[in-house]
């Protein structure tokens, strides 16, 4: 019997997100196995995905998972506030946006300063690393979210168009159907 239905009240307890312009609140760089870095920037390239990120020798890269968004509220509630702990979720950008699958369908681009996302239908999905930081119950939540079209793990993204993203930098949404190149 399923039960995860009772992580339905965690991820309805998380303050809600802005819908159409979100904003960065944190970087992440993973340069090599459990290293994570916290600038203030990132340069983020077409073909490189972040760079300095492991992404790039990733044997398990695709065109579709060069960068990764995670939704600061949740990693925070999963961490503790924790802002540390939060850098160990891997994901490249901690943003205060609404990553559902109903705001952000598959193909929506998002727009920050120059640089330009598309959601990847690729599914972003808790792994046996996030599971030994954030606990079998951390990814039970996340889990239970994904299911029910919440995105708690995050979103994988493909670049579209080079540049840097700053923490603070506003987050345009543009959803499939209009053009924002």
């Amino acid at each position: 019997m399923d039960l995860s239905f009772r992580f339905d009240w965690w991820y309805r307890g998380l303050k809600s997100s802005p819908r159409d312009a979100g904003r960065v609140v944190r970087c992440v760089v993973r340069p090599r196995g459990g290293e994570r870095l916290a600038p203030a920037s990132v340069e983020v390239d077409v073909d490189r995905g972040v760079i300095g990120d492991r992404w790039e020798t990733d044997p398990h890269r695709k065109p579709g998972n060069q960068l990764s968004l995670i939704n600061v509220h949740v990693i925070d509630s999963l961490c503790g506030g924790d802002e540390a702990r939060a850098h160990l979720a891997g994901d490249n950008l901690h943003v205060d946006l609404d990553l559902t699958e109903a705001n952000l369908p598959v193909g929506t681009t998002l727009t920050i300063g120059a640089v330009v996302l598309e959601v990847s239908s690729e599914p972003h999905r808790p792994c046996k690393s996030f599971v030994a930081r954030f606990g079998a119950t951390g990814a039970k939540k996340v889990a239970r979210a994904n299911r029910v079209g919440k995105r708690g793990r995050g979103v994988l993204t493909r670049v579209l168009r080079s540049g840097t993203i700053h923490v603070g930098d506003v987050i345009h949404v543009q959803r499939p159907g209009r053009s924002c190149l």
